[in-house]
């Protein structure tokens, strides 16, 4: 990736690593991350290919930042020390990121960055709240951002993550944009993924319609959600996850793929190997082949046309992780006269269109604007 389009690379010598750090970037308009902050960090990573300098030196980052944020609260300075620790968290997300799901690390970067994110949200003056879904026995968790505290009941997106995502990220990967448009953001660690897959063994299911709906089920209860108008979204993997729960949960009333798919097991695990043992660990699999036998069941065949609300689709054309014709034959699928197809091929045309970012996210939120 080193033509024009990919803007910037801090590791052209790693096609997986600038990605994922083009993903980093991208969230340093909205708070996720500083790019000088970053630019130091692959100045002292250097030109190795090393994954294990790799995780030394953003956890070192995500320590120095958090330090001094809590300095900086201390000191009273709580804007600057709640923004710290908001990027802290990104920085300890991007550590464990080619971490063998089995290494104890990928368990203390998640815990040392996810209880940075909570102690910046204690911070917001109420707008970002931590929330707990009873599904099945246990509880999904999650926080609900609103756009103010007048308690005025809003329309909603429920943002579901991908293969690697944790539910704080889903805030600075577009999310917030939600609340600046009078929408309810909810994001919640939802079968395979966060601290439902490390900590409580929940891991994903081709019926998603069914964690969604326990989802829908809590925040039916609250007043300040219209259960009216509610939206469903979904990144990277999560463009399963979203058009299948669509299909069957009538609640939702429009419903967008931010990565388009049609079978998850040759759309994106055959396709982009580097992420197979990822893929493995989220379903609960042992090895390769019983990944590929539970993942077969992640499929859109005999339910795209079962979707009755408006459709928004988003895919890059280079991307490299997940497929774009299964996107197309997505789409092709469907039956709803409502669908929007944007087909990313310049700027944007990268996996979940890290290098458009800001573009990408205002069309889609845009999108659930006009119709929520």
């Amino acid at each position: 990736m080193t033509d024009a389009l990919s803007l910037i690379e801090l590791f052209p010598q790693h096609e997986d690593w600038s990605l994922q750090t083009m993903r980093l970037l991208a969230q340093v308009n909205v708070g996720g991350a500083d790019l000088f902050e970053c630019a130091r960090t692959a100045g002292r990573i250097g030109d190795t290919t090393d994954d294990e300098i790799w995780h030394v030196e953003w956890s070192r980052t995500a320590r120095e930042v958090a330090d001094w944020g809590r300095t900086e609260l201390a000191a009273g300075h709580l804007t600057t020390g709640s923004a710290a620790l908001f990027r802290s968290c990104s920085y300890w997300r991007h550590s464990e990121f080619f971490l063998d799901s089995a290494d104890p690390r990928r368990e203390e970067a998640y815990r040392s960055g996810t209880t940075n994110f909570q102690e910046a949200a204690r911070l917001s003056e109420g707008t970002i709240e931590r929330i707990e879904v009873p599904f099945e026995g246990q509880t999904l968790d999650g926080y609900i951002m609103r756009p103010d505290n007048s308690g005025a009941p809003r329309p909603t997106v429920l943002f579901l993550g991908g293969a690697d995502s944790w539910a704080e990220e889903l805030v600075f990967l577009g999310g917030n944009q939600f609340p600046a448009r009078g929408i309810n953001l909810v994001v919640v660690d939802t079968p395979g993924r966060g601290s439902s897959l490390r900590f409580k063994k929940i891991y994903s299911r081709p019926d998603y319609e069914k964690p969604v709906a326990a989802v829908l089920d809590f925040l039916g209860e609250r007043a300040d959600v219209d259960s009216d108008r509610i939206g469903l979204a979904g990144v990277s993997f999560g463009g399963y996850y979203a058009p299948r729960a669509a299909a069957f949960e009538p609640r939702v009333k429009a419903v967008a793929a931010w990565c388009g798919t049609w079978s998850i097991l040759t759309d994106f695990y055959e396709y982009y190997p580097p992420l197979q043992k990822q893929l493995q660990w989220l379903s609960g699999s042992k090895d390769d082949s019983e990944a590929r036998q539970k993942l077969a069941a992640f499929t859109l065949d005999g339910v795209a046309d079962k979707i009755k609300v408006p459709v928004y689709v988003m895919h890059g054309t280079r991307d490299v992780i997940m497929d774009i014709a299964g996107a197309r034959r997505f789409v092709d699928a469907l039956t709803v006269e409502d669908v929007t197809f944007d087909v990313f091929d310049a700027a944007g045309s990268l996996h979940c269109s890290y290098d458009h970012l800001a573009f990408a996210v205002a069309r889609m939120t845009d999108w659930f604007a006009d119709r929520l």
